[in-house]
């Protein structure tokens, strides 16, 4: 199920410029840029109390739905520094809904297990295992050159988040031993990622598949 970002600063960023562009006009210690002042902070607090809700009403939804939830661990403050996304991902406010979740999650006894934000949940097939080490932050579709998979890029990393997480805390069995999961990387969790023609740079391996 994939949920769309309403992107509420989108919505109310105009009226909150106009009123920025209209406060820098105002005379210091005036009555017109008190109210103009009053103005702004109210914008700005209806902002927060949309997203409010809406984390409120999709981490309800979602813990009510769900017995296991399985989240990533992403370094927004690293991802802040992309001016692209920046604002964007200021707007999601990943903390405030992990925060919503998480309490929501132990309200109705749900378990919630994080995956390591150095997991490569996007580069990662989630259906052979391959990693695709040149996928850029533009590409939005996947597309797998060893097994022709072509699918939504958020949509592939939620699968390979849900996968490594069950297996994570033994929810779902591997092809191999805990001992063998530990040592060998992703090979336990990808039945056919030993057959990655890009890692393992040999055509043979294709031919064998």
């Amino acid at each position: 199920m994939a949920i769309e970002n309403p992107r509420f600063i989108k919505k109310v960023e105009k009226r909150i410029r106009r009123l920025q562009r209209q406060l820098s006009r105002k005379q210091k210690g005036s009555n017109n840029r008190n109210k103009h002042v009053l103005k702004l902070q109210k914008e700005y607090m209806n902002l927060k109390d949309m997203r409010e809700d809406f984390y409120d009403k999709v981490s309800t939804a979602i813990a009510k739905q769900y017995d296991t939830i399985v989240i990533e661990d992403l370094n927004v403050q690293g991802m802040m520094q992309n001016h692209h996304i920046a604002k964007s991902l200021s707007d999601v406010s990943f903390y405030s809904f992990k925060q919503k979740l998480l309490y929501k999650a132990e309200k109705y006894g749900k378990n919630i297990i994080e995956i390591g934000r150095f997991d490569p949940s996007s580069k990662i097939c989630s259906r052979c295992g391959n990693i695709k080490h040149d996928l850029k932050l533009s590409d939005r579709i996947y597309h797998c050159d060893v097994c022709g998979l072509t699918i939504d890029r958020d949509h592939n990393a939620s699968k390979n988040i849900r996968k490594i997480g069950l297996i994570k805390v033994g929810s779902v069995r591997s092809e191999l031993t805990p001992v063998e999961i530990a040592t060998s990387g992703l090979y336990g969790i990808y039945p056919y990622r030993q057959m990655s023609v890009v890692e393992a740079g040999s055509s043979d391996a294709l031919a064998e598949r």
